[in-house]
């Protein structure tokens, strides 16, 4: 089939070549309109039929296909009207053409104003166009230097379309290249331009109900989609790898650096010191319970430092409880008494500490 174009005064015939699949893809064939007619590289061409209802690329070849077919492409100064000719007219009249198309120009726009808004728009359709193309070879780019990619690239050329499986591999790949390039925490342009790079590569995966088509694998405004999903779990998989990587760190003058004391008495240990705690355990005379509390000195910080056997202070050495001093009752009343009534608060915590200090000395 043919195409009879018509611009203006002058006619023109547009050939669509006939494929496996059916005719030359929609875009293909409005920018043969735009050679033939020589209108601007970036003419934006819309097709409407007789009614003025608009034909899209998902209708365009059914309606040739059915023939009788008048459909006007318009633009920002010009509009062309197609017209579907049957195959048999079309070889009588010219040979080596498939398709007829016709067209009538509008008014030319010559109000300096109106002209620049045009340009305004081509430039803008550029940089459009150009983002696409850029976003577009950065995701192929990555998917064929990573492993696995490749096939992903294949199953999307011979399928048309990508498994939920499929489609998870690819974004991991491409998070991972973020992350390898950018760093733990991707810019926000850099998660758009990979999202639309996604969609502009695999038509199939655009989203015809969002905003720009690509929200459902990144949304800048709500930080969600796949991509900001994966990143995500990326981040907290490698802090939980960074904590077990680092060792645990002990500081200076911490709760489990060692000190040197000075010791007034002989420390006892083995069997003399096991006979130490069990004597403590039963003995009435607390002068003696005190030398053998400053004899088992040494063993009690050992059993403090040692995670397991902190738990088990007070069971080895249970007169810890029972010595005047000591009790956790009186302790506790001495603190209710000294927070409770005292007018300087500050000065009550010093002295408690102060007491608790004399009482540690003369335990041990």
């Amino acid at each position: 089939m043919l195409v009879k174009v018509r611009y203006g005064e002058r006619q023109k015939y547009v050939k669509v070549a006939e494929t496996e699949e059916g005719y030359e893809s929609y875009s293909t064939f409005l920018q043969k309109v735009i050679e033939k007619l020589g209108l601007p590289l970036q003419s934006e061409l819309h097709l409407t039929d007789e009614s003025g209802t608009e034909v899209d690329a998902d209708v365009f070849e059914e309606l040739l296909q059915a023939g009788n077919l008048t459909v006007k492409v318009s633009t920002g100064r010009s509009s062309v009207v197609l017209q579907n000719v049957s195959h048999t007219l079309l070889e009588s009249d010219v040979s080596d053409t498939s398709f007829s198309v016709t067209s009538a120009s509008s008014s030319e726009v010559s109000d300096s104003s109106e002209s620049r808004i045009v340009l305004e728009r081509d430039s803008g359709v550029k940089r459009v166009h150009a983002d696409r193309e850029s976003a577009k070879e950065m995701v192929r780019d990555v998917l064929q230097s990573k492993l696995g990619g490749e096939k992903i690239l294949q199953e999307y050329a011979t399928t048309k379309t990508l498994t939920d499986g499929t489609r998870r591999q690819m974004v991991n790949l491409l998070v991972a290249d973020m992350i390898e390039v950018h760093g733990r925490i991707p810019p926000t342009h850099v998660r758009e331009k990979c999202a639309l790079g996604i969609i502009t590569l695999f038509p199939c995966l655009r989203d015809p109900y969002s905003k720009n088509g690509y929200e459902h694998y990144y949304d800048a405004d709500g930080g969600s989609g796949y991509l900001a999903w994966r990143i995500k779990t990326v981040q907290r998989n490698t802090a939980v790898q960074s904590r077990r990587c680092y060792p645990s760190t002990t500081y200076q003058d911490g709760p489990k650096s060692k000190r040197d004391f000075l010791l007034t008495c002989e420390q006892l240990t083995g069997e003399e010191c096991r006979e130490a705690i069990s004597f403590m355990k039963h003995s009435a005379d607390e002068s003696v319970v005190k030398e053998k509390m400053k004899a088992t000195f040494q063993c009690r910080q050992a059993m403090t430092r040692d995670q397991q056997a902190s738990s088990t202070v007070l069971d080895v050495f249970p007169r810890f409880l029972d010595i005047p001093g000591l009790d956790g009752t009186v302790t506790c009343q001495a603190f209710y008494s000294w927070f409770i009534y005292s007018p300087q608060p500050q000065k009550a915590i010093r002295r408690v500490l102060k007491l608790a200090r004399i009482k540690l000395s003369a335990m041990l």
